[in-house]
């Protein structure tokens, strides 16, 4: 977990940078897009379990 921890988190400086280029819309109960990989991960590590990543696109 240390190395995900290193690669999914970030400086205040980056951070701010990254919330700069965020486009995207959140609700009051949705999380940011920066927050949820590293949480999923963490939950993973936790309980034993593995991750799958996917990327879908819809035209």
């Amino acid at each position: 977990m240390p190395a995900v921890e290193r690669a999914l988190s970030f400086s205040p400086e980056g951070r701010a940078s990254a919330e700069g280029q965020d486009w995207l819309y959140y609700g009051d109960d949705e999380e940011s897009v920066l927050d949820g990989p590293l949480r999923m991960w963490r939950h993973a590590g936790k309980h034993g379990l593995g991750l799958c990543g996917v990327s879908v696109v819809i035209y």
